[in-house]
């Protein structure tokens, strides 16, 4: 019986070790500003189980295909850039890809070497050398848009972050730089939902509507949104 066990044990194992996928990246910057690749790590968040891995040496192994979101941060001495785009893997059992590191990009800067949050320029979005302004718009490798918005002093009022595939999420902020509708659209630029965000001081209220604009779900939420 113990020796089934681990007979069965050790396929399990197989099977799970056979559906890995090694992950490699390098990147390239737009920008022409040299990269040290020492500066870069990455993580991929599977989108079905919200489980993350993190990057080594610029490699991952995730444990099944899948959509995953990308998150890649380029840490220099005085400033944090940072960008996230979704990536499907299907049918690979090792990827070796070049990441393209878009113009338009998030950009935290430091007062000093510490990344503490008292020690932290407020975060704007610039593209290459130049803080976002009036409408800007970013492409992918193959010319299709990867990402657009409109911008007060590298502030978004609003921005669309795009897959490969042609489908987009559409971001509105208020005020307070918080987003308040989320808008979900098809490859074919169909509205599929929008998601409407009310803040109160304790809480927050998250109304989800159809494309016809009928409340699909109503929930109460404690922790800031994220993008998902």
């Amino acid at each position: 019986m113990k020796r089934l066990l681990t007979i069965i044990l050790l396929y399990s194992n197989l099977l799970i070790s056979q559906n890995e996928i090694e992950v490699e990246y390098y990147f390239k910057d737009q920008c022409e500003s040299l990269i040290n690749n020492d500066s870069i790590s990455f993580e991929l968040q599977n989108l079905k189980t919200m489980e993350s891995y993190y990057s080594e040496n610029l490699k991952i192994i995730i444990p099944s295909e899948g959509k995953y979101e990308l998150f890649v941060t380029i840490n220099d001495v005085k400033t944090e850039r940072s960008f996230e785009e979704i990536i499907e893997f299907k049918g690979v059992l090792k990827v070796i890809d070049t990441i393209i590191i878009p113009k338009i990009i998030y950009v935290s800067e430091k007062l000093n070497d510490d990344f503490e949050s008292d020690n932290i320029i407020e975060p704007k979005y610039y593209n290459c050398q130049n803080i976002c302004e009036n409408y800007e718009v970013d492409f992918f490798k193959n010319g299709k848009t990867r990402f657009e918005g409109e911008f007060k002093n590298g502030k978004p009022i609003w921005n669309s972050e795009y897959q490969r595939d042609g489908s987009y999420i559409k971001y509105y902020y208020d005020k307070s730089d918080r987003w308040y509708k989320w808008e979900y659209y098809d490859q074919n630029g169909n509205l599929i939902k929008y998601l409407k965000n009310i803040y109160r001081k304790k809480n927050w209220i998250q109304k989800t509507f159809d494309s016809n604009g009928r409340l699909i779900k109503k929930e109460v939420k404690i922790y800031y949104p994220i993008k998902n």
